[in-house]
């Protein structure tokens, strides 16, 4: 090798040379139809129903008869991506809550802004704005739409800019800028830095009023979803998952696995009306900036495209759906697949009350269980390859926690693993932690805060 000095040279020099026309003409070298090799890649099952080499040679001659297909033209705009700044709101209010670092602002509109400004990354802010309402507030049979629709959306393109043009202008640019629609919530999350704040900000300004209904994009959303569901049933991850998320959402549709039925009950038109709805009035949204900004001089960027979204001032919050945890004891076994294995989750769930402190105790008892069973299943017993313990707590609809154990083992020691298990977790019933594992926790805690 002539060296890295000699490369970066060699391509700074060179490379400017190259024209559009030399690639083509290499393209018509290389791209010929004597060259041509043609793999198609199915499941098994299917293989009776694959085409023949006659039949791939008469599609793809037919389409090199086609004159009527034009070639490809490059989408690319040179639009700015607001026409037009939209008239600016103010700071009505602003608040400082020195304990923590933030300031507090309240928009004319009523959007709230928290700014939290900090110095070890200085290159990078993150901001997110959210709502009360999201698909709880639609009924089953709207339910698929709008759990889509800001996926969709986000897929589409914004304002002047289709699903092609965008990336080509944000091409160079970090301003990450995604809408979503969550059971209890909708928002944006965003990503960016100091230089390209701007742009996010126009972004966010755009997801709220000119989101793209584009047909031809979700016809290729559809497909793929499609395409991805074709042998979910005969994969037993993707089964054994969909059967614990049913059957511990009691088997509310909203908590089944996918399926193409679920896929088909999208609407593009209901799903795009649902999306405005959600994002027509932006009075209850809360926006949090965190990351390297002064912020006098955000304020007026703030103004700018936050202060400017439109606002309703209606009264909205989340709907409790009544999904909870079946209360006893449920024992459901799936048998599917064909290598000897078995995957094991014990759930452990109730009633609970949220707090900070509580909140703690439960994180420092499960890495404690963590701890314990990975002594006794994987390291005594030789039983597992890998065990996990983890914590899950709820503020909202009702204040609920979970404790989660899962492993994968042999089928034969699936019972014996599961009483080894609830044998370990008897002893710290009874005994409570041991002082060397809560120290375990605290100094992981400390080194990762």
């Amino acid at each position: 090798s002539p060296g890295i000095a000699y490369e970066y040279e060699f391509y700074k020099n060179t490379l400017p040379t190259i024209t559009v026309a030399d690639v083509n003409a290499l393209a018509k070298q290389y791209i010929t139809e004597t060259n041509r090799d043609v793999i198609i890649m199915a499941p098994d099952k299917e293989k009776d129903n694959l085409p023949s080499e006659a039949k791939v040679n008469e599609w793809i001659n037919s389409v090199v008869a086609d004159k009527s297909i034009a070639a490809y033209v490059d989408q690319v705009s040179d639009k700015p991506l607001l026409a037009k700044k939209p008239t600016p709101g103010k700071v009505t209010a602003e608040k400082k809550v020195a304990e923590i670092g933030v300031t507090e602002l309240t928009l004319s509109n009523g959007v709230k802004v928290i700014l939290k400004p900090t110095d070890f990354k200085n290159d990078e802010i993150t901001f997110y704005g959210f709502s009360p309402g999201g698909t709880s507030l639609y009924t089953d049979a709207d339910y698929q739409s709008a759990a889509n629709a800001a996926s969709i959306i986000a897929r589409s393109g914004v304002g002047e800019y289709n699903s092609l043009q965008l990336p080509k202008y944000l091409n160079g640019k970090r301003a990450f800028v995604s809408p979503m629609i969550t059971e209890r919530s909708e928002g944006i999350s965003a990503s960016t830095t100091p230089k390209d704040l701007e742009t996010a900000l126009q972004l966010t300004y755009l997801y709220f009023t000119a989101p793209r209904k584009d047909p031809e994009m979700f016809k290729g959303i559809i497909s793929q979803q499609k395409g991805n569901l074709a042998n979910r049933e005969s994969d037993p991850n993707s089964v054994f998952g969909d059967t614990v998320s049913a059957v511990v959402g009691n088997y509310n549709v909203r908590r089944t696995g996918p399926s193409v039925e679920k896929v088909n009950q999208i609407n593009l038109d209901r799903a795009f009306d649902i999306y405005k709805e959600r994002f027509a009035d932006a009075s209850d949204f809360t926006f949090t900036f965190v990351g390297n900004f002064d912020i006098a001089t955000l304020k007026p960027l703030l103004e700018q495209y936050l202060g400017s979204l439109p606002s309703t001032n209606r009264q909205e919050k989340a709907v409790d759906l009544g999904i909870r945890v079946p209360a006893g004891t449920i024992t459901k076994t799936v048998l599917k697949g064909q290598e000897p294995k078995a995957t094991v989750r014990l759930l452990f769930s109730g009633d609970y009350t949220y707090n900070q402190a509580n909140n703690n105790q439960l994180d420092a008892l499960a890495e404690v269980l963590n701890i314990k069973l990975i002594e006794r299943l994987r390291e005594d017993e030789g039983g597992v390859y890998g065990v996990n313990a983890g914590a899950s707590y709820s503020k909202f609809p009702v204040n609920r926690y979970s404790i989660s154990i899962s492993f994968g083992c042999a089928p034969e020691n699936v019972d014996k693993l599961i009483a080894s298990t609830l044998d370990e977790i008897n002893k710290i019933k009874t005994n409570g932690a041991l002082a060397v594992d809560i120290q375990k926790f605290v100094a992981e805690e400390t080194r990762s805060t």
